[in-house]
């Protein structure tokens, strides 16, 4: 009986923990995606994937010297802007920055620096995922 019942007590632990990450994972998101976006995902089964791209989208690379980057918008990532070295912790994260995930590969230049901002699609990271499977 005590075994019976530590087994219920540990199901329903389990099952209130997982609960506890989709909040978490659903608190996230939403700094950059409305209530009826998070359903979408929810809906159409894409949610592990912007799960993922929290931690694995965004990267910094030097801006290639000679290539016009000009048009590219400029984004924040020093928590202090008189002190542009003073970046966001690493992994920097999308939501953040109150970015989107988009079919295409996004570029940022980040201000007082020679950095860009790398945010890559939802094609980049489903394979990225799909690599990680095998």
């Amino acid at each position: 009986m005590k075994l019976f019942y530590a087994l219920i007590f540990a199901f329903l632990s389990l099952q209130s923990w997982s609960q506890n990450l989709e909040f978490s994972l659903e608190t996230e998101l939403s700094k950059s995606y409305s209530k009826e976006e998070i359903a979408q995902f929810k809906e159409t089964k894409t949610l592990p994937l912007y799960e993922y791209a929290l931690t694995h989208a965004c990267y910094l690379i030097d801006a290639p010297q000679g290539k016009d980057i000009s048009s590219f918008s400029t984004i924040q990532l020093s928590k202090n802007p008189s002190i542009p070295s003073e970046t966001f912790k690493d992994p920097i994260v999308f939501t953040d920055l109150k970015l989107k995930i988009l079919d295409k590969t996004q570029y940022f230049l980040v201000e007082n620096t020679n950095k860009i901002l790398v945010v890559k699609s939802s094609n980049i990271l489903s394979l990225e995922m799909q690599k990680q499977k095998k």
